[in-house]
């Protein structure tokens, strides 16, 4: 019987001698690693800037620090969504206000955003499930309208298009994740990428302590003189995990590729299939494939059953608003209730070879 997992991590052999190189030298912390990661995200995404952080939950957090969202204040967000999303509007002291989602992709539905806006809303925080792009224009739409910033949690979709552009380019901050079983990994890390100097200059400071490492000097004593005028955290990177992330995007045009070709097949073998419904593709964006969700019926008899022929599939993240920590299940969802009831995700990782794919089709077309 195969034994296929839903989730599996890619680091190529070039990336643990990359590591390995690094720890021989003079920088393991934040160093020269870090800034040409910064660059080659910077450079392949057409970023203006890019800040390499110690994970995605990072960029989340000093994203609503830097666009000033405070204690009392609301963010527009999703419930389906890694718990990560929510609880970084938590420290801030803010509170998720939950929109629905679109059933056929799992994103924010921008047409149920507005209504919930309030004088207290100070951002609106759209996810990118398994890396496919939100309707980014009618999200930030909306925001100019108020005069509040989009964050987007784009923490699957790191080299995703929308609308001829990466994603990274639309919103004022969008975070991306390199842990370790994303689709480009550093083991660990996080990327945040900003469309202002002024906002970059702000995440630069308070990502390490809200001290200038740069412009600092030392005085006599071997200390520095400086002063510290904001709130500052310990979300620098480092040079070991960087060097894995950037041997790794060595091909990683062609392994998403891979990963768009499976997605491709699975749609084409799944079109006809009773009882699965196919997500929606929007032929003005590219996703990238980090999850392939789809709608099954009878989905705890489905999982049962492929679990039985040793294909790990499942609900990779449950609706956040039956957490007590969020305030408890909201009842004005309609899409989220017909959604968690339907979705489910099957193995679409870079390890899968041509036999595995036929044989998470078969095992998927012989029923359930």
């Amino acid at each position: 019987m195969k034994n296929i997992v839903l989730f599996y991590p890619f680091v190529t052999p070039e990336a643990a001698k990359a590591a390995y190189e690094t720890l021989q030298g003079r920088w393991i912390g934040e160093g020269p690693k870090v800034r040409e990661l910064e660059a080659a995200i910077s450079d392949r995404l057409k970023l203006p800037y890019a800040l390499a952080l110690v994970n995605g939950t990072a960029a989340l957090h000093l994203a609503l620090v830097v666009a000033g969202v405070r204690t009392g204040d609301e963010v527009i967000s999703t419930a389906q969504t890694c718990t990560a999303t929510n609880h970084a509007i938590l420290q801030v002291g803010a509170r998720p206000v939950f929109a629905d989602i679109q059933n056929e992709t799992g994103n924010l539905d921008p047409s149920d955003i507005e209504h919930r806006i309030t004088e207290r809303t100070k951002a609106i925080m759209p996810v990118h499930w398994g890396g496919y792009p939100p309707d980014l224009n009618e999200i930030n739409a909306i925001a100019r309208s108020y005069g509040i910033p989009v964050i987007e949690d784009a923490a699957q979709a790191l080299g995703a298009v929308y609308k001829g552009k990466f994603v990274g380019c639309h919103s004022r901050f969008v975070c991306f994740s390199l842990q370790a079983i994303k689709v480009l990994t550093g083991v660990e890390g996080g990327i945040l990428s900003l469309r202002n100097c002024a906002d970059y200059g702000l995440a630069r400071l308070q990502h390490w302590y809200s001290i200038d490492k740069r412009s600092r000097k030392p005085n006599e004593d071997g200390y520095y003189a400086h002063d510290i005028l904001y709130v500052g955290f310990k979300y620098n990177y480092n040079d070991v995990f960087a060097s894995i992330a950037l041997a790794n995007l060595v091909g990683f045009d062609a392994r998403l590729e891979r990963r768009r070709k499976r997605a491709e097949f699975y749609r084409a073998e799944f079109e006809s299939v009773p009882g699965i419904k196919l997500f929606t593709w929007d032929r003005d964006r590219q996703g990238t494939n980090y999850l392939f969700t789809m709608h099954v019926e009878r989905r705890t008899d489905f999982i049962r059953t492929m679990k039985d022929k040793g294909v790990e599939c499942g609900i990779v993240h449950d609706r956040n608003d039956k957490y007590t920590v969020f305030g408890g299940r909201q009842g004005d969802l309609p899409n989220l209730d017909r959604y968690e009831k339907t979705h489910v995700s099957i193995p679409i990782h870079d390890h899968l070879d041509e036999d595995d794919l036929n044989y998470i089709v078969e095992s998927i077309k012989r029923g359930w």
